[in-house]
């Protein structure tokens, strides 16, 4: 089974009401959904300490979950590494597919999308980035048997929200309550059972 989540630093669900992404659109209507809540921090390296708890690269590769891009550093912490502020969005979701493609099938893949958000603060066009994610994550999607697509916080307007996206083949615990960062490893570990 091909599994992957797919971390988007700064996704809101503000963009995506003014962009209305294709896609991202369909899924919200034909697959698991929720909301990540995060209050606490918005560095990206913080967030994903809290994601990912004290497990490193070698525990997580044992239970089968490959990390890639992880923003703990500057190059990126995992496989593969690339440098923040160096590359594009483009090459960044085509590193995104090439590592689902080759490793999806040994690991669930976990990749941090890291370029949306330097992009968004360097005042380029929100609806050009969010057209350009949509159309890579419709790839990565039609790879994959097995899913999660989520924002740990949003970015819109200059400021940060504290609700990101969750979309999963993977249900959210409970119906009624958000999902705070420090669900979302157990989360991802269940795309990779049967």
């Amino acid at each position: 089974m091909r599994a992957a989540a797919v971390g988007i630093n700064g996704l809101s669900f503000s963009t995506l009401a003014d962009c209305n992404p294709q896609f991202l659109s369909y899924l919200f209507n034909a697959s698991p959904r929720g909301v990540v809540e995060n209050r606490e921090s918005f560095a990206p390296d913080g967030v994903w300490k809290r994601i990912l708890g004290d497990n490193t690269f070698e525990q997580l590769l044992s239970q089968n979950v490959l990390l890639s891009n992880i923003p703990l550093a500057n190059p990126t912490y995992g496989r593969p590494s690339l440098n923040m502020q160096l590359i594009s969005l483009q090459n960044e979701l085509e590193a995104m597919l090439e590592t689902i493609s080759t490793y999806s099938d040994k690991y669930v893949v976990v990749f941090s999308v890291n370029a949306y958000e330097r992009d968004l603060k360097n005042k380029k066009d929100p609806c050009e980035l969010m057209s350009l994610l949509d159309g890579y994550l419709r790839k990565a999607y039609e790879l994959l048997d097995s899913y999660m697509f989520f924002s740990p916080y949003g970015f819109y307007e200059n400021r940060y929200e504290p609700y990101g996206i969750y979309l999963s083949t993977v249900p959210r615990p409970s119906e009624e309550e958000t999902i705070k960062l420090s669900q979302i490893l157990d989360l991802i570990k269940m795309l990779g059972q049967p």
